[in-house]
């Protein structure tokens, strides 16, 4: 075989891969070189579904998933979330990362996953392999004493690394809405801790029974913040407020948080002058705001993901033609191109085939899913994406797929 086309092996990651996997990480720079990260990536490698690609005995590229579910409307759809996809200096340019994607998405499809998410690193390489583009996180840099919230009367709790387990308990029962996503496995929670950043904070409550009931963990990287919140979780609307107010608690020192804003509330209602204190941050240097889509997702299972959508109005009929890069591309999973014809209603069918007379809709996957979910109308789409129809389609999906945005409501 020629030097510029090396062989290249895919294969189960094992505990002999660990070291060079670890030593990627580094590369990379998503860990540092603390014992503490290191172990945590072994653990992460312990869960779910890891395959490598190696190259002279070692391994150079990994992909990573993890099963979990996303809510849709009021359903939960299984879900495979790609939570790794890296690739060493050595192994560089030679599409193993595509490669190893293409693979887990197939073999996710085959395992009964009706969608696929990940967090990219740019838009546009994973199109590729059918994803789009998921709706987007709003971050916010506020000063908490600007809170017009209420400080909880319960004392709060310190949340250590050492309460994974606790942690992801309260993960798996946390309040969720259109799009959110629970990952299965309760390690997890324990991998997310361990790579947070020094110094380390994390805070929540306790119920009457002991259970934890909300929780925020991140960084303080300062004497006056900000406080980085990674991950926030609540069972309740108020147990959201409670954080809010134990934020607020905070503002004697703590004189910037920055926060996602959890899904269904706009925190702005609760900021005394809002725009003021936006302009007392040094503008130079960071935004007091960033609006960025970080994830992206696709449809693996067409009839899972159509049976959830359920639309009082009066039903939408149109055939589908649908382009998925993964079709013909060699998987034993034949991916979801060709003919399809779909009513959306109080009952959403598909079937396969066009069934003619009816408008015709042409996307590709990752279109397709967003529009299905809920990113954005398909009259939108039709000028952004791959996707297109006649006015009058495009208008009634608009109205028939008219959702709540999506919010994932946890980074993966």
């Amino acid at each position: 075989m020629d030097a510029a086309t090396p062989d290249i092996e895919v294969r189960a990651c094992t505990p002999a891969d660990h070291d060079a996997v670890i030593r990627m990480w580094r590369e990379v720079q998503w860990i540092d070189d603390s014992d503490r990260m290191a172990d945590a990536l072994r653990g992460f490698l312990g869960y779910g579904d890891a395959r490598v690609a190696v190259l002279d005995g070692e391994a150079e590229a990994l992909a990573h998933r993890t099963p979990g579910t996303i809510r849709y409307e009021d359903a939960d759809l299984p879900l495979s979330a790609v939570t790794a996809v890296t690739t060493s200096p050595i192994g560089r340019n030679l599409g193993l990362a595509t490669r190893l994607t293409a693979a887990a998405v197939a073999a996710a499809a085959e395992e009964g996953a009706a969608v696929a998410a990940l967090g990219m690193f740019e838009q546009g390489f994973y199109d590729r392999v059918g994803f789009g583009s998921f709706g987007y996180t709003l971050q916010l840099v506020f000063d908490p004493g600007h809170l017009r919230v209420e400080v909880p009367s319960a004392r709060p709790v310190r949340v250590g690394r050492e309460d994974w387990q606790e942690v992801a308990a309260l993960l798996a029962r946390s309040h969720r809405t259109h799009g959110g996503v629970r990952l299965d496995p309760p390690e997890a929670a324990r991998a997310e801790l361990g790579w947070m950043d020094d110094p380390y904070l994390g805070l929540g409550f306790r119920a009457a029974d002991g259970r934890l009931r909300a929780a925020m963990v991140g960084t303080n990287s300062g004497e006056y913040g900000p406080y980085r919140i990674a991950a926030i979780a609540y069972e309740t609307m108020d147990d959201l407020r409670d954080l809010l107010g134990l934020l607020r608690s905070l503002s004697a020192q703590i004189h910037r948080v920055a926060l996602v804003e959890p899904a269904g509330v706009q925190v702005q209602d609760l900021l005394d002058r809002p725009l003021r204190g936006s302009e007392l941050l040094d503008l130079d240097r960071q935004p007091p705001h960033t609006l960025m889509a970080w994830a992206q997702l696709r449809i693996l299972d067409l009839d899972a993901c159509v049976a959830a959508r359920h639309w009082p109005g009066p039903p939408v009929s149109f055939d589908l033609t649908l382009h998925d890069p993964i079709t013909g591309a060699g998987h034993a999973w034949p991916g979801l191109g060709g003919d399809h014809s779909i009513t959306i209603g109080d009952t959403s069918t598909v079937v396969p085939g066009h069934r003619g007379g009816l408008p015709v809709l042409r996307a590709g996957v990752g279109a397709l899913s967003r529009l299905w979910f809920g990113v954005r109308p398909a009259t939108g789409l039709a000028l952004t994406d791959d996707l297109e129809g006649p006015p009058e389609l495009l208008a009634a999906l608009d109205r028939a797929l008219l959702l709540p945005p999506p919010v994932t409501g946890l980074a993966f």
